[in-house]
Order: structure tokens, then C-alpha cells, then sequence
């Protein structure tokens, strides 16, 4: 058995639990996600001290990944790689705490992330959508978007998972947005257009998809704010990208009303 714990040292007791996700879901403050990953707050020792932290147990999708493991980083540290890379580039995302990921001849069988709570914020998809908040906090809250985007790209590297639930408003200063979710974020060689505007695809700031742009529209909006320069360039890849993205969604949908009808 191999076992990797950067960070903060943590106990071998406290290992145990936060490896174990029946533990995280009896002993939580408050679960966000329980599906396959499980994201909790919990209140666990470290040092001589009690502290509420951000614990994500990460599962399986899928047993493709499972074997090719030996081969990976674990998603935990991926990470906490990330993390640190985007808060050297000034970047904010929640500070990673302690990064555990336990092998047997090779496979990954348990991994977990600790971070920083961050207490006072707002998802920028309840931001966008509030009709009660004022139209240039929203601006602010999207150019504060577009910025991290596009830090990220001059970086080479991708998210890979740009919704808007990912970002976070803190202390409703609308330019203190933070990233989170970070573990399918990679980095690519060769940074096209396409692929750029892929990324930020998904993000469905605009009901028009692009397809008939018009005054307001925050999908332009945005690309003002990512890169001034070259906006109608990037409008034409991202109008490709919506298009490609709606198209897997429904081909995704699909399946599942097939698989649906077979086990009917």
C-alpha cells in the first residue's frame, strides 16, 4: 500500500474518516454533492486544534478510469496542483489544506481534497438570474468571470467544467469571484481558438446561444471583457462551440431515454 499526504498533516484517524464517505455524510455540517464525489463541510483536527473545512472524497465515474489509474494523477491531486498553480497566477480558489491519495499495486483506491470554507458568497448562476440585482454588479460579476477565464488560457490549461455554478461572488463584492471545482482542469500544448471557446461554451450565459445576437447579450459582453482584441474572431469559434455542446447534450439525452426504455 502507497500513501501520498501533502499539506497539513493529518492523523492516521482522521485519514480513516475523511476516506471514508458514510463517516462524511453522518458527520457533515452541510453536503453539497453526494453523487459519486461526495463535497462536504466537516469539522476534523488538525494540529491541536478543531477547524470546519471543505472535504471532497472523489469516486469513480466510470471502471475505465479505475484501471488506467496507475497511470494518472488522482483527481485530488490534480487538484491540489491546480489550486496552487492558479493562486501563484492570482487566481482565487479556495486554499488547498491537505491532499491524500492511497494506492494498491499501482490502482488508486481512495483519494480526498481538503480546503478552505468559504463562508459568505453567492453562486454567479443565482447572481445572473436574480432580477433584483443591478445590472452593472452583474457586469462587474462577468468581467471578474471573463478575467479568470482568460488568465487560465494564457496559461494553456483548460477547466474543462465552466458553469456558472462553479463560480463564486464572496462577501458580494462582485470583484472577488472565486473557481472552484478543479480536478478535470488540463493543460494543452497547442491552445486553439476552438478550443478556448469550447471551454467557455458551456457556461450558458445567454438564452440566444449566439445564434442571433443582440443588444445585452452577455455572451458578448463576456468576450469584450476576455480578450477586446480579437471578439469577433472568438464570437465565430464560440458560435461553433454552442453549437457542438447542445448537440452532446442532446445526444447524452438520448441515450438516456434509450437506456430508460430498455430496462422499461
Amino acid at each position: 500500500m502507497k500513501r501520498e499526504l501533502l499539506g497539513n498533516w493529518l492523523n492516521r484517524e482522521t485519514v480513516e474518516r475523511l476516506c471514508n464517505k458514510g463517516w462524511i455524510i453522518e458527520r457533515a455540517k452541510f453536503i453539497y454533492k453526494r453523487k459519486v464525489n461526495i463535497v462536504a463541510d466537516v469539522e476534523i483536527p488538525i494540529g491541536e486544534k478543531q477547524y470546519l473545512v471543505v472535504v471532497k472524497n472523489f469516486g469513480w465515474r466510470n471502471s475505465q478510469s479505475r484501471l488506467f489509474s496507475p497511470f494518472m494523477r488522482s483527481r485530488a491531486r490534480k487538484s491540489w496542483d491546480a489550486s496552487n498553480l492558479l493562486l501563484e497566477n492570482g487566481v482565487i480558489v479556495p486554499t488547498p489544506i491537505t491532499c491524500y491519495t492511497e494506492r494498491k499495486k499501482g490502482f488508486i483506491k481512495k483519494n480526498f481534497l481538503l480546503t478552505e470554507r468559504i463562508d459568505d458568497y453567492r453562486l454567479a448562476r443565482k447572481v445572473l438570474r436574480d432580477f433584483t440585482v443591478e445590472s452593472a454588479y452583474k457586469d462587474s460579476v462577468i468581467r471578474s468571470i471573463a478575467e479568470i477565464v482568460f488568465k487560465i488560457h494564457c496559461l494553456k490549461y483548460l477547466h474543462n467544467d465552466l458553469t456558472l455554478g462553479n463560480f463564486l461572488v464572496k462577501n458580494r463584492n462582485s470583484q472577488n469571484v472565486c473557481l472552484i471545482d478543479l480536478n478535470r482542469m488540463a493543460s494543452r500544448r497547442f491552445m486553439t481558438t476552438f478550443r478556448k471557446m469550447y471551454d467557455i461554451s458551456k457556461m450558458n450565459l445567454c438564452d440566444c446561444g449566439l445564434v442571433k445576437p443582440h443588444e445585452n447579450c452577455r455572451w458578448i459582453e463576456f468576450l469584450n471583457y476576455y480578450e477586446p482584441a480579437h471578439v469577433k474572431r472568438n464570437m465565430k469559434a464560440l458560435q461553433k462551440a454552442i453549437r457542438k455542446n447542445l448537440r452532446r447534450h442532446k445526444v447524452k439525452a438520448l441515450k438516456k431515454e434509450f437506456l430508460r426504455d430498455e430496462s422499461d
